[in-house]
C-alpha cells in the first residue's frame, strides 16, 4: 500500500487521540492487517516525539500528546531518548561556537580539536544507539494464540477462577477476547488496563470491538510468568468514564 498525505495525517491524528471512535477502530484494524501501514505508524511515532522534544507542536497538539500519546511506558522511554539526543545536539552546537572564539584555552594539552572530536564521537555514539532503539521494533504480529475471558465479580483472594496460558506461546502474540457484561450501555468506548501480581499496571490498546466483546493483543515477548487481571473502563455518550465492575483473570505459566 502506497503512503499518501491523507494516511499520514490520519495516523498522526490517531496518535494524538483526535479521531472519533469509528475511525480509530478502522485505523487500528489496518495496523494489524497491513504491514506497510504499521510501518507508517512507527515512523509517525518517531516524528511526533521529535516534534514534541524540539518544541514544534502547537499548544493544542502538545496537550493531546501529553494526555494521549504518552499513555504507554514504551513511548515515555522513547521521549526520554529523544530529549537526550536534542540536549547533546545543543551541546555540540554550543561547543562548536566556543571553538570559533578567538581566544580558547584547551583542557587537552592546548589542542581544542581533541576536545571537540571527543564530544562529537560521544554524541554520534548516542545517536546511533538511539536510532537503533527506535528502529529495532517488531513487525505487527501475524499469528495469534487466543483466549476468551468472562468478567468475574470476585477477587483473586476470594478464589476467582483464572484461565491458563502456557509459555512458550508458539505464536507472535496473545489475543484476548473480553466478553462485556450485558449491563454495558451501547455506544460506549473502552480502555483496558493490565495489572500484574506485583502491582505493575499498563494500558493495552484494543484491536477489535463489537457489541458483545472487545479484544486486546499482548506480544509474546511481553508475556512473563505470573498472575494477571484485566480491568475495563468505559466512557458513555455523556463523556464520563467509569470502571466496569468486575475483573478478568488469567495466569501465565
Amino acid at each position: 500500500m502506497t503512503s499518501t498525505p491523507e494516511i499520514q495525517d490520519q495516523i498522526r491524528r490517531y496518535l494524538l487521540g483526535e479521531l472519533d471512535d469509528g475511525t480509530r477502530a478502522e485505523v487500528e484494524k489496518r495496523f494489524l492487517s497491513d504491514g506497510e501501514v504499521f510501518e507508517e505508524l512507527l515512523v509517525a511515532e518517531d516524528e511526533i516525539i521529535d516534534d514534541y522534544a524540539s518544541g514544534r507542536l502547537d499548544p493544542e497538539e502538545r496537550a493531546d500528546f501529553e494526555a494521549h500519546f504518552l499513555a504507554t511506558p514504551e513511548r515515555q522511554q522513547k521521549l526520554r531518548f529523544a530529549r537526550a539526543l536534542h540536549r547533546h545536539a545543543m551541546n555540540l552546537a554550543n561547543e562548536r561556537e566556543t571553538v570559533k572564539q578567538p581566544v580558547i584555552r584547551s583542557l587537552w594539552f592546548g589542542r581544542p580539536g581533541l576536545s571537540w572530536a571527543a564530544t562529537t564521537v560521544a554524541a554520534l555514539a548516542l545517536i546511533v544507539g538511539t536510532v537503533w532503539f527506535l528502529r529495532s521494533r517488531t513487525a505487527p504480529p501475524k499469528t495469534f494464540a487466543t483466549l476468551t475471558l468472562t468478567i468475574n465479580q470476585s477477587t483473586r483472594a476470594e478464589g476467582a477462577p483464572a484461565a491458563m496460558v502456557k509459555l512458550p506461546l508458539a505464536a507472535d502474540a496473545l489475543k484476548i477476547f473480553l466478553r462485556l457484561p450485558g449491563s454495558v450501555p451501547p455506544g460506549s468506548r473502552y480502555r483496558v488496563v493490565l495489572e500484574a501480581d506485583d502491582g505493575e499496571t499498563r494500558p493495552l490498546e484494543m484491536s477489535d470491538q463489537d457489541g458483545e466483546s472487545i479484544a486486546v493483543v499482548i506480544p509474546a515477548t511481553q508475556l512473563k510468568r505470573g498472575q494477571y487481571v484485566l480491568k475495563i473502563f468505559g466512557t458513555g455518550v455523556n463523556g464520563v468514564e467509569q470502571r466496569i465492575p468486575g475483573n478478568y483473570f488469567f495466569t501465565v505459566e
